[in-house]
């Protein structure tokens, strides 16, 4: 049995987020673009025989116990298998900490992926994905392959084809609480109407969708949001949104090169203000 696994877990960005209408379980029914992107964390499993589970970070403020996505995931597939011993999971952080970016969900997705392959459990995605959705509702993105629209509160998924975007993301170095932001958030009775497909192929039709129904709220509170969403545009973005609750905001690229050159100019601008600027591309 292969005893160690070496994995990367990306991080993802919401290319619209509609919020419809609240459920009686107190979730939100969402509409959702989702898409990977080349920015990620690295994720190292190793089987020990002492049992119980062992997360270790270079991230000070990422928890390591029960809290964390991970130790959830890794304790999910060991109750599902016959092995005696325990799990080490050490966590390489690029994805900032509750940042709208799904680092911790796709951690623990990693988490169930390698585990079902280290243990041999043999679960089937579909499986996976159901095991995922009760950890946290963006986790059975993570396991699935390519982009989606997501709805329910995020789980149900359909595969979408994506033009290939450069995105430019910046994240002013606070976190944001997903829960206080849908629980601020007003709906309204406005609906859409679009050919959701048709818009999706040009990059064009993509820039036209761009949509957070959360942005609103949370800039409101963080004027920062709006400040870089400003700033994006001055560098050349074609379209800027914040992503899930926020707070990074992202602008889209139709290129390398356009992203590259803004990426330059935004180190500059923000340099003393403590924020990150990344560069990353669309995974297909």
């Amino acid at each position: 049995m292969t005893d160690t696994l070496h994995w990367e877990s990306p991080a993802k960005v919401n290319l619209r987020l509609e919020i419809l209408k609240k459920r009686e379980d107190g979730y939100h029914e969402i509409r959702t673009i989702f898409q990977k992107i080349s920015l990620h964390d690295t994720l190292h499993f190793s089987l020990r025989q002492r049992r119980g589970v062992r997360i270790t970070t270079d991230h000070p403020g990422l928890p390591t116990g029960k809290r964390n996505l991970v130790y959830q995931a890794v304790r999910s597939l060991l109750e599902r298998s016959d092995y005696g011993g325990g799990v080490d999971v050490e966590i390489e952080k690029r994805i900032p900490l509750g940042a709208g970016l799904g680092g911790g969900s796709s951690n623990a997705a990693t988490a169930l992926a390698a585990l079902n392959r280290l243990l041999k459990i043999n679960l089937t995605k579909k499986e996976l994905m159901e095991v995922g959705a009760v950890i946290g509702a963006d986790v059975p993105f993570f396991l699935f392959e390519g982009s989606a629209i997501g709805s329910g509160v995020g789980e149900r998924l359909r595969k979408i084809t994506l033009p290939t975007l450069w995105y430019i993301l910046i994240n002013p170095n606070f976190e944001v609480s997903t829960r206080w932001a849908y629980r601020n958030f007003i709906l309204t009775k406005t609906k859409y109407h679009f050919n959701l497909r048709k818009l999706l192929k040009t990059p064009e039709g993509l820039f036209s969708l761009l949509r957070n129904d959360l942005e609103g709220v949370v800039s409101d509170k963080y004027p920062d949001i709006r400040i870089i969403k400003r700033m994006l545009a001055s560098a050349g973005a074609m379209g800027t949104m914040m992503t899930g609750s926020g707070p990074t905001v992202f602008g889209v690229f139709s290129g390398e090169e356009k992203a590259t050159e803004a990426y330059q100019e935004l180190k500059k601008k923000v340099r003393g203000r403590g924020w990150k600027v990344i560069q990353a591309y669309g995974i297909p």
